[in-house]
């Protein structure tokens, strides 16, 4: 008889992880993955949906159609995990596991900022990047606020792409002169952990006018007086508020003695990604893996990473072939400027002595490949 592997969620991690046990595992060990919806979809192809470029229906990939054959793939919402039972419950079944992966994201959380949900937009689900596009397309002129509440939240380059963005789609409309578009963030630089991209999405934002204010954390907004609240500042007028959500752990993940992490997310091992409970390991967005006074980015490339390495270990200890593995947070990620230019930001978070993270020259090129 072989182990039964369970993965909570779906996204790039949980997806990769599945893949690679069903590849480095034989038939008689059984793969279940879960997750809550039946269906996936790349982050930036929510901007896809956000410009009106694509119906939301159109990027969207199913599970039933991505399905492997070694994959039990369960739609359900995972309600309990226990411990001690080693036994995951959802609303219509119960799964016991030999090994465990928690791969369950991070959720947006839009009603923890006073007055978003009643007068703000977001373009983070996909449901919000579909109501987006009217209001978005009826816009004329204004003053655009967009703004980041606060860390840590997914795809760290998608706040400043959709600025950039938002630039290109109201020059073809030809309004861009009639429509202000500021950028507020609670840090003192746009993108900490890349310096050169930072540099680089400054420069550009001045060049295209789009206003960045630093150090601009955005607590609540006013609807009746069109205001967003900014700690320690004066309010900022807006016409039309785009805001990245707060996120926080799942709700399974916070009443579970798993969220012991700061902000209630997952603690893993550095190296292994393996939790304090026996073959429990986390990977991607629900976990916090500190890198100096931060932590490793919410960010695909880096879920990815996790997974393989959480794979190769697993697979070493069942089989005995092949040797450890040690996570070192390594990947890319892209950052679009606008206009078709496109750079690509690779980073080693965890494999040198200090986070290693380069930023390629924007191209049209690079939007290609």
């Amino acid at each position: 008889m072989g182990e039964e592997i369970v993965i909570l969620g779906a996204g790039f991690g949980g997806l990769e992880a599945a893949t690679g046990l069903s590849e480095g595992l034989d038939p008689s060990h059984r793969i279940t993955l879960i997750d809550k919806v039946d269906h996936f979809y790349v982050g930036f192809s929510k901007f896809e949906v956000m410009f009106g470029r694509q119906p939301a229906e159109r990027v969207k990939a199913y599970y039933a159609d991505l399905a492997h054959e070694r994959v039990n793939f369960v739609q359900g919402t995972i309600e309990a995990i226990d411990l001690e039972q080693k036994r995951v419950r959802t609303r219509e079944d119960a799964f016991n596991y030999d090994y465990l992966i928690v791969a369950l994201g991070a959720e947006l959380a839009p009603e923890l900022t006073p007055g978003f949900v009643e007068d703000g937009q977001e373009f983070y689900s996909l449901e919000g990047a579909e109501r987006l596009y009217p209001v978005l397309d009826e816009f004329r002129s204004g003053t655009i606020l967009l703004s980041i509440f606060g860390s840590p939240y997914k795809c760290p380059p998608a706040p400043y792409e959709a600025a950039f963005l938002l630039h290109d789609f109201y020059r073809a409309k030809g309004v861009r002169e009639q429509v202000a578009i500021k950028m507020l963030i609670p840090a003192a630089v746009p993108l900490p952990v890349a310096p050169g991209a930072a540099e680089e999405v400054r420069r550009r934002f001045a060049e295209r006018d789009i206003e960045l204010l630093t150090e601009h954390k955005v607590t609540a907004l006013a609807p009746g007086e069109k205001q967003a609240v900014v700690a320690g500042r004066e309010p900022v007028p807006y016409d039309l508020f785009i805001g990245v959500p707060l996120h926080r752990p799942p709700l399974v993940v916070r009443e579970s003695a798993l969220g012991q992490g700061p902000g209630g997310w997952i603690r893993a091992n550095v190296e292994t990604l393996a939790t304090e409970f026996e073959n429990v390991y986390a990977i991607g967005d629900v976990t916090a893996i500190p890198v100096g006074d931060g932590a490793v980015p919410k960010a695909g490339a880096f879920a990815e990473d996790a997974a393989k390495v959480v794979v190769n270990n697993i697979v070493h200890e069942i089989t005995g072939e092949g040797r450890p593995a040690t996570f070192e947070a390594t990947g890319a990620c892209y950052l679009e400027f606008g206009e078709g230019n496109v750079a690509r930001i690779s980073a080693n978070f965890l494999g040198e002595e200090a986070p290693q993270v380069a930023l390629e020259e924007p191209s049209a090129e690079l939007r290609e490949s």
